[in-house]
């Protein structure tokens, strides 16, 4: 074991303290900061994960939307960025939680994998949906076609976030179901438009004609980072958009 590795290691007990794990999952998280993507087994060489409980472990994280995977044979596995993930438990574990961001943050940033290849990924969970989501937003640079039937996800930050985009010039279409009416009213109170649908059925978010974050089928979603496939789906979104209306509640 290298000394990089050896300093990371110390993550591991604060790691369990913030995000509630026992060691095993500590340990796989953190290694995935800092060299996945990783199959399985070479989660269990580099760690002491045992080899019985690695597959319980990774799907574990999966699920809460700590980690991803790209469908292949054999999985390999990926961290989520781990400023998102714990900057939701910084208000309780403030300086733990701000250590750590620092800490693996920097591996993150210098293990990004090279997207070059694979376009897609799997996110396990609604959280992890959304801390990717949010992510892409936060990076958005031209465009954002957006259709969501249950925004009630946003928070504050969220609409922020929007408003930013749209005095930037950022092309902004959100469209949401008409019968959020309450996500509606909030809206109304920020300065970005957004556009009502009477039928909206299905999520979707194409981010600067490349990335696309789509809800599958319960809580499971999947990003997209390919302008091939950001274009199929940007047409789609079109469509639909022909039969939306701005909101009158909206005073942008």
């Amino acid at each position: 074991m290298n000394q990089g590795e050896q300093s990371l290691e110390k993550a591991d007990v604060p790691l369990q303290d913030v995000m509630g794990w026992g060691k095993n999952h500590a340990a796989t998280y953190r290694c995935l900061v800092d060299k996945g993507p990783l199959e399985a087994g070479e989660v269990v060489v580099r760690t002491d994960v045992p080899r019985g409980r690695i597959y319980d472990v990774l799907e574990d994280l999966v699920e809460e939307g700590a980690a991803t995977f790209r469908e292949r044979n054999p999985r390999r596995y990926y961290a989520q960025n781990p400023e998102g993930l714990l900057q939701e438990r910084k208000e309780d574990f403030d300086d733990k939680a701000s250590e750590l961001i620092e800490t693996l943050g920097n591996a993150y940033q210098l293990n990004l994998p090279d997207e070059s290849g694979d376009s897609a990924w799997i996110l396990g969970g609604r959280s992890g949906t959304v801390r990717k989501l949010r992510e892409l937003l936060e990076e958005a640079q031209d465009s954002v076609r957006a259709l969501e039937p249950d925004p009630r996800w946003y928070e504050t930050s969220d609409h922020r976030v929007f408003e930013k985009l749209h005095r930037e010039d950022v092309e902004l279409k959100p469209v949401i179901w008409s019968a959020r009416q309450d996500t509606l009213e909030e809206i109304a109170s920020f300065n970005y438009p957004v556009w009502e649908h009477e039928d909206l059925n299905k999520m979707f978010y194409v981010i600067d004609e490349k990335h696309v974050v789509f809800q599958m089928g319960g809580d499971t979603g999947v990003v997209f980072s390919d302008a091939t496939i950001a274009k199929v789906f940007a047409r789609e979104f079109e469509e639909i958009f022909k039969h939306a209306e701005e909101s009158d509640l909206n005073n942008a």
